[in-house]
């Protein structure tokens, strides 16, 4: 039996181009449904394994789940290293300047949002790879967004950054602001 879905050889010879074209896909009137797809053509069986689950996992596999996809992220952009780099710097400088518990929160919280926002971008990028051509205009333009949103991020960061280490140092100094 053949599935009505498939595209036929004759289907795709047929087709004619252009945005208001139909379907590239037969449906072969012949083709009974099986038992196990609904009228719809959706298959009936239960999800497996490999869909997301949010609201029925535990604790536990949400936090695998996490570590898996921020490996997956920093082994396939190698922009994480450049951030981890320029962090680890910024800590140094940060702890031989003895800045106080506030100046090291907002420290971590623009380190944490331009990490966040690397992971977005990355999430994006993804997508846009496994959806098909990631140079498509549209994908493209949610690839430069996703771009935008770690450049705001880091620049708001290198902002604070800026301001918590040199208001030490100049603290350092003796010199008041």
């Amino acid at each position: 039996m053949t599935d009505p879905l498939v595209p036929t050889r004759e289907s795709a010879r047929r087709r004619p181009e252009g945005p208001l074209s139909e379907p590239d896909f037969a449906i072969d009137a012949a083709a009974k449904p099986s038992a196990e797809l609904d009228e719809w053509g959706l298959d009936r069986d239960p999800p497996s394994e490999l869909t997301a689950q949010a609201d029925r996992r535990n604790a536990r596999r949400k936090l695998a789940a996490g570590w898996r996809g921020l490996k997956a992220a920093v082994r396939g952009d190698s922009s994480f290293f450049a951030h981890g780099y320029r962090g680890t710097l910024i800590v140094i400088t940060a702890a031989l300047l003895g800045i106080d518990q506030w100046s090291w929160c907002l420290l971590a919280l623009g380190a944490s949002l331009v990490l966040i926002a690397e992971l977005s971008h990355s999430a994006v990028d993804t997508l846009a790879r496994a959806i098909g051509d990631p140079e498509e205009p549209r994908l493209k333009t949610a690839r430069e967004i996703a771009a935008a949103g770690v450049l705001v991020a880091a620049l708001g960061s290198g902002a604070v950054t800026l301001i918590v280490l040199s208001w030490k140092f100049f603290e350092l100094l003796g010199w008041r602001l």
